[in-house]
């Protein structure tokens, strides 16, 4: 059964297995969170067996989660890891965790079955093909629908970013560590941030102040640096919960004017780094905000802003006014592009 693309991704096959069932290994492992799956391919298409979230620093190595993850089940045919962290010679070292992954060794612990490690965010890209369209909510409206590269930007424990090269046809996912190259501040605040993070950090990039923990750092300014509001009762929350959790929420239902003003920092923020991977990218294709804070602070990010950063960009604004930007509001993308990569490209 030919397989329908949302994108049109350069896969080697169109169909996946058409002369028996074959089991396919997935995984989408990052700094939090280790999901699993355990899929079927067949002539009429994919169903998953088996699924599983672990949480990732409560495992010495990611051959424990194996082990137990397919407890029962015979080796998989196929395996496929979105992984958080640069990707070389199937060996990743995490960005965000003490583990390291060798593709070689998770192959002869499953008895030589071929073994994949993509980036997180080159899964995610390839995820795209197996989006549906209203799991895309757009956040700006371009004026140019002429297809062309796709970036995408990913908040999360860290900042993810990659890339989709259109050749013409079809597309042609790649990785970056974009994420951590050096903040650029505009304003006066601005410049505070990135002094305030100077005092902290040898180094200040863009993942600094835009992932969970940046989140936390921009309130830390805001509180420590402007001495804006911070009510005691958010403190009581942060030593329970999760402090990005608890700001974010705070701002959704407007209880904390600091909680909003954090917020509003970093939907800036977010729509700066935006901009700047679409002059990098040349993204006319679009560019799609992807990882698990967006979906969650989606009432926050503002089109006005969106258009105000774009618009004040520099010469090349025209450019960014063509583009539209959408949130992916499935978080399984990584998990469905590592899924799909084993299907169609193994």
């Amino acid at each position: 059964m030919e397989i329908k693309l949302l994108v049109p991704i350069a896969f080697k096959q169109t169909e996946f297995a058409n002369d028996e069932n074959v089991i396919v290994l997935a995984g989408d492992i990052g700094g939090t969170k280790a999901n699993m799956s355990l899929c079927k391919f067949t002539a009429d298409g994919m169903e998953v067996v088996k699924e599983k979230r672990y949480v990732s620093k409560d495992h010495v190595s990611f051959t424990d989660i194996i082990s137990d993850f397919i407890n029962g089940f015979p080796n998989p045919q196929k395996v496929c890891l979105s992984v958080a962290g640069p990707v070389i010679d199937g060996k990743v070292k995490f960005t965000n965790l003490s583990w390291q992954i060798d593709r070689n060794e998770i192959s002869e612990k499953l008895g030589g079955s071929p073994v994949t490690i993509l980036n997180d965010l080159e899964a995610t890209a390839y995820g795209l093909a197996a989006l549906k369209k209203e799991e895309l909510f757009t956040l700006h409206e371009g004026t140019n629908e002429t297809p062309g590269n796709i970036g995408i930007l990913a908040a999360g424990t860290g900042l993810g970013e990659a890339g989709l090269f259109w050749d013409g046809k079809s597309y042609h996912p790649f990785a970056t560590e974009g994420g951590h190259c050096d903040y650029a501040p505009r304003t006066k605040q601005d410049l505070g941030i990135l002094t305030f993070l100077q005092a902290r950090h040898e180094h200040v990039s863009w993942e600094r102040l835009l992932s969970g923990n940046g989140i936390v750092t921009i309130w830390e300014f805001l509180t420590q640096v402007e001495f804006k509001p911070k009510p005691q009762w958010i403190l009581d929350a942060m030593k329970t919960t999760d402090p990005a959790a608890v700001i974010s929420n705070a701002a959704k239902e407007a209880k904390c004017t600091t909680c909003v003003e954090a917020i509003k920092l970093f939907d800036r923020f977010l729509a700066i780094e935006a901009a700047n991977m679409i002059l990098k990218f040349k993204s006319t294709g679009g560019l799609f905000l992807a990882g698990g804070i967006a979906p969650k602070i989606i009432t926050m990010l503002d089109p006005v802003t969106w258009k105000e950063i774009f618009e004040s960009s520099g010469r090349m604004k025209h450019l960014l006014n063509t583009v539209s930007v959408y949130v992916m509001l499935n978080e399984k993308a990584p998990m469905l592009g590592s899924i799909y990569y084993a299907g169609l490209n193994m």
